[in-house]
């Protein structure tokens, strides 16, 4: 854990809460974030960080109690196979450059959610947009495309939205075929084959 009064720069800022570094410099430079400007760069106390990283926060809550609340920033994760299977580039290559990053945050969501048993996730297209710094009405065109490709499931139930990860994720490499190195099976030692983290998503 840093020290309260601990100088961060963006970089470890952008670790902490997961946020874009440009939605966190238009925060800075619009006041929602206080920050001291170091040159050409910026520097946040953690102490700063604390109305964030609060269980209270409420643009945490209008997702869910689990999905993206602040103090499981430090562990959300997805597994690491997924990025070195070849999909971050078959999706920004289909849909553009900003694909990747909005699936890695639903992931991300659903991997911190738990996986529930019906496998829906709530979500706020406002505060996905938010995190990862792409337009929400883009946010929305992206998650539609990936429902569309049959990555994601969207449904709703009155004003609550959700998704729901299709799996097994299609992949252009297979896990059988990444080093374990980069998460996948390849040169596993046997225990590791067990991990839920590094077979989540291949079962149905």
């Amino acid at each position: 854990m840093f020290e309260q009064e601990q100088l961060l720069n963006l970089k470890e800022v952008s670790a902490l809460l997961k946020i874009n570094t440009e939605v966190l410099r238009r925060w800075l430079r619009s006041g929602k974030l206080a920050g001291l400007k170091v040159g050409s760069d910026w520097r946040v106390k953690y102490s700063d960080l604390e109305p964030l990283l609060s269980s209270s926060n409420e643009k945490a809550k209008i997702v869910s109690k689990k999905s993206l609340n602040p103090l499981k920033k430090m562990s959300t994760a997805c597994p690491k196979w997924l990025e070195y299977s070849g999909l971050p580039r078959l999706l920004n290559d289909k849909h553009g450059p900003e694909t990747w990053p909005i699936f890695k945050k639903l992931l991300e969501l659903d991997f911190d959610a738990g996986r529930p048993s019906d496998r829906l996730v709530k979500y706020n297209s406002d505060i996905i947009a938010e995190v990862t710094g792409y337009d929400v009405d883009f946010v929305k065109n992206i998650m539609q495309l990936l429902a569309k490709d049959g990555y994601i499931i969207l449904s709703k139930n009155g004003d609550t939205e959700y998704f729901s990860v299709v799996s097994p994720i299609k992949t252009p490499k297979l896990i059988l075929d990444i080093d374990y190195a980069n998460g996948g099976i390849n040169g596993a030692p046997s225990p590791a084959l067990s991990n839920p983290c590094l077979r989540r998503y291949l079962e149905s």
